[in-house]
């Protein structure tokens, strides 16, 4: 569920998961697998990803928890 807010986050944000990603420096597929919950980023890729959502970083971290 919380993948579901997440991918809700990057496509009001980008409209695309591809253009997330090209934001980020991620293929797509490391996206996909992210929202898929194949793949937990690392702290630095983290980092990236709530200055590309213009979130907090705990805000980011609660769609990582359960």
């Amino acid at each position: 569920m919380q993948m579901k807010a997440l991918e809700e986050k990057i496509n009001q944000k980008y409209e695309t998961q591809a253009a997330f990603g090209l934001a980020v420096g991620w293929i797509p597929q490391k996206v996909y697998r992210m929202l898929n919950n194949l793949y937990e980023p690392k702290f630095g890729e983290a980092v990236q990803i709530s200055k590309a959502l213009d979130i907090p970083l705990n805000e980011l971290a609660s769609f990582f928890t359960q």
